[in-house]
């Protein structure tokens, strides 16, 4: 039972410390708990006040900082001392018994140094000090008992089983006050200046440490098992235009007009198409999701009777096209204009293809693509996560050799 009560006065702590830690981290910008918003909890008195004293660092290192890591400490010795030999049990307390010791001694300094030096007081910091104390006491007492006695066989599943339900529960509640520290009852961390640092530090750790070419490099690129097959011929036929060998591989990307992902991946597409024209075809066919783009789409339909879809598809994710909100007719004849389309009774050739969109609509759906962009090469589906132009291309030349010796 006494283990027991070191544990959890260990956990106990750890959250206190932390908490501590991340408070002292910002400056205490919003009182020693992070619940004040006034701006005199930065200026005035507690935490701040202590949080300057020379005594609050130890070797340079933040006394939340040691702190968190004896109780930490502490609480493992008290699980492993469960789990293990007596022989070691014994020893392991012992080691317990040696850092409370040490940890009261400079608990008695810092409130000294609170009460005597800066005349403030850190509630957090009192409260850590009463831990300690009581783990202290805990310890004299079982000293006083005449020492540490290690569980028996019959004891130890019934003790493991308390203190893992006490782990379980101190972690929901050290999570617990993780996320209100940061999210809920003070400013994130990732926000204003603290954000900005934070951004520098990640820049630059991970620039020294990760070497992201080297990381696309070993990327495996996949083809999304969880999609059926595509049957190409309910998506083009002999007259649907396309770039690259009409004998290699075919690959369909399908686009809505207004997705601004797609737009950002347009560049790169294009480029891949210049880099395997050789061994692939490739087509870009719209895919509807809402009925603002029905108009656009429409449009494409007609482009493609004249060989000019890929051009409207580089207008409509032109950079400096802001526009996802749809285009109306008289923006889709000035774009025709400047293609060099025919505008001639362009209403009603753009209405007459409301069945059309409405059908291909149901078909790509029933094919279960509901977003977009989607890539089929050969017919299968490209994982999500793959469609960077290096990935895509592995795909193509893997599923060109299987399509040429076929």
């Amino acid at each position: 039972m006494t283990n027991r009560l070191i544990l959890w006065l260990a956990l106990l702590g750890m959250i206190l410390t932390l908490h501590l830690w991340i408070q002292k981290a910002r400056g205490f910008d919003q009182g020693c708990f992070g619940l004040e918003t006034h701006a005199k909890a930065v200026t005035e008195g507690g935490c701040h006040e202590v949080s300057k004293l020379p005594g609050s660092h130890l070797l340079g290192v933040s006394n939340a900082a040691w702190g968190y890591a004896f109780y930490f400490g502490l609480a493992l010795l008290s699980f492993a001392k469960i789990t293990t030999s007596p022989e070691s049990a014994r020893r392991l307390h012992l080691l317990g018994e040696i850092a409370v010791a040490g940890a009261f001694v400079y608990s008695a300094y810092l409130v000294y140094q609170m009460g005597f030096v800066a005349h403030s007081w850190c509630a957090l910091c009192i409260g850590s000090a009463v831990v300690v104390t009581l783990l202290f006491a805990l310890h004299a007492f079982l000293r006083r008992k005449g020492g540490f006695t290690p569980l028996s066989p019959i004891e130890r599943s019934t003790e493991l089983g308390v203190a893992v339900a006490g782990l379980f529960a101190m972690s929901g509640v050290l999570v617990g006050v993780l996320l209100f520290v940061n999210r809920l009852g003070t400013r994130p961390l990732d926000q204003g200046s603290n954000g900005q640092q934070f951004e520098r530090l990640v820049g630059r750790t991970l620039s020294q440490f990760i070497d992201s070419e080297h990381l696309q490099e070993i990327r495996a690129c996949r083809f999304d098992s969880t999609h059926a097959p595509l049957d190409l011929s309910q998506f083009v036929t002999p007259e649907t235009p396309f770039l690259g060998n009409a004998d290699g591989v075919p690959v369909i990307i399908f686009f809505a007009p207004n997705c601004l992902h797609c737009r950002n991946q347009f560049p790169g597409f294009m480029e891949l198409i210049k880099s395997h024209r050789d061994h692939a075809k490739f087509y870009i066919l719209p895919r509807r999701l809402s009925d603002r783009s029905d108009l656009q789409i429409a449009a494409l339909y007609l482009a493609a009777r004249s060989g000019r879809s890929f051009d409207l598809w580089a207008h409509y994710f032109n950079p400096t096209n802001t526009t996802f909100a749809g285009l109306n007719l008289a923006q889709i004849e000035t774009i025709f204009t400047q293609l060099g389309l025919p505008t001639n009774d362009l209403a009603s050739r753009l209405e007459a293809m409301a069945p059309t969109i409405q059908a291909d609509s149901a078909t790509a759906k029933a094919a279960g693509i509901r977003s977009t962009p989607a890539v089929y090469i050969d017919g299968l589906r490209v994982a999500a996560f793959n469609l960077a132009p290096r990935c895509l291309g592995k795909l193509i030349d893997q599923r060109a050799s299987l399509f040429h010796s076929e």
